[in-house]
Formats: structure tokens, C-alpha cells, sequence
């Protein structure tokens, strides 16, 4: 069994922002704002959401897509954080909601490689992205599209140890069968109010300093 490893959430944990919220923020109708509350409030999954937001678009393209992801920053210290976790001989993994059509994309740009992922598949099929769920789980509680639970119970079979960093909604459940959880933003405000131990964190820096690694 290896020693342990870094389960991280993608959008606005290791990007400055949320790439999809600002997708849809920026370029979906205004019904899409319909759709995700129906999500927050727990009436759909993710999966339903995610369909549905995408089905509001038609005639995409390659080249506005890309030109979209030239705008995704990562956090600033995320690159450092990839070199010190081979010094710490600890494996990394991003575990997302999201799709891997654009997180692939905001990592090639960013010229980082070999990154396992686990999110929901997409891709751009007649103008619209298409969007596939081979991480769901009958027992998901969120209906979620990608269930982090099961990620997390799966790694739990060849790791001794589980370093969970995420930010929002779509880490409640996972970061609470991590050994370590790092968070901030609406996860932070979760684990706070469900009495739940948590390091809190701004960036990876913070991560790299935290004394679970000494």
C-alpha cells in the first residue's frame, strides 16, 4: 500500500475561478442561473445540471472554447506545489465535477503534464459540448455526475493516507473521508458549521507550509 496521496478539486481550487461557473456566467442564457439553483437546492444532480446547461448552447467552436481558456488563471503557487509533492514522494490526483474537455485544456496550456484525473468526459460534437458520466455511483447521495465518495473509497483500498483540497459544494461529502482537509470558501463554511476539523488555506502555499506534510 503506497503512503498517501493529494485528492484535489479542479475549478477554483486549482484555478483562480471556477471555469465553468464563468463559462456560463459569461456566454450561457439566463436560464442556466435557473438550472444551477435547482442544483444548490439539491432538486437535481450534477449531472442533470451539467446536461442541461450545455444543452443552452449551440453552434460552439473550437477556437472560442480555446480562446475562453486563455483567460483561466491557476492558482499561483500550484506548478511549485506539483515539484514539492515529488519531494514529499506523495501521488496527486484532481477529482472533479467538472469535464475533463476543459481541464485538459487549462493544464496543456499551462505546459503541465501526466496529471491523473477522474471528472466527467465532454467533447465538442456539431457545435455543442457533449457531456458523458463514467464516474457516477448508484449509492450518490448528490446524484452527482462524478461521485467523489466513491473516488475517495476507491483510493482508500491502495493509500494509507488522503489529503483532500477543494472549495465548494461538490466537496462536502468527499473531504469528509479524507485523513487531512484542506479548504476554503463554502466547503470551509460547511465543515465549520458541521463541526468538522479542517486546516484552512488561500492558496497552495499555505498547503505546502501546513506542518502535515513535515
Amino acid at each position: 500500500m503506497e503512503n498517501g496521496i493529494i485528492a484535489c478539486d479542479f475549478d477554483g481550487t486549482v484555478t483562480k475561478k471556477d471555469s465553468l461557473y464563468s463559462f456560463f456566467e459569461d456566454y450561457a442564457p439566463k436560464k442556466w442561473l435557473e438550472i444551477e439553483q435547482m442544483w444548490k437546492s439539491g432538486k437535481i444532480g450534477s449531472k442533470t445540471c451539467l446536461t442541461e446547461e450545455f444543452n443552452l448552447f449551440n453552434n460552439l467552436n473550437e477556437d472560442f472554447i480555446n480562446s475562453y481558456i486563455e483567460t483561466i488563471e491557476l492558482d499561483p503557487y500550484f506548478k511549485d506545489f506539483q515539484e514539492f509533492l515529488k519531494c514529499k514522494n506523495l501521488d496527486f490526483i484532481i477529482v472533479s465535477d467538472g469535464i475533463d474537455y476543459f481541464i485538459k485544456k487549462i493544464l496543456k496550456k499551462e505546459n503541465i503534464k501526466d496529471i491523473k484525473i477522474i471528472s466527467n468526459q465532454a467533447n465538442l460534437v456539431d457545435g455543442k459540448i457533449k457531456v458523458s458520466f463514467p464516474n457516477i455511483s448508484n449509492n450518490c447521495k448528490n446524484n452527482a455526475g462524478t461521485c467523489k465518495c466513491k473516488a475517495i473509497e476507491d483510493l482508500r483500498k491502495n493509500y494509507k493516507k488522503i489529503f483532500y483540497i477543494g472549495d465548494g459544494f461538490s466537496d462536502f461529502c468527499a473531504a469528509k473521508n479524507a485523513d487531512y482537509i484542506f479548504a476554503k470558501n463554502d466547503l470551509a463554511k460547511y465543515l465549520k458549521e458541521n463541526n468538522i476539523d479542517f486546516i484552512s488555506y488561500s492558496n497552495f502555499k499555505e498547503v505546502m507550509d501546513n506542518a502535515c506534510f513535515k
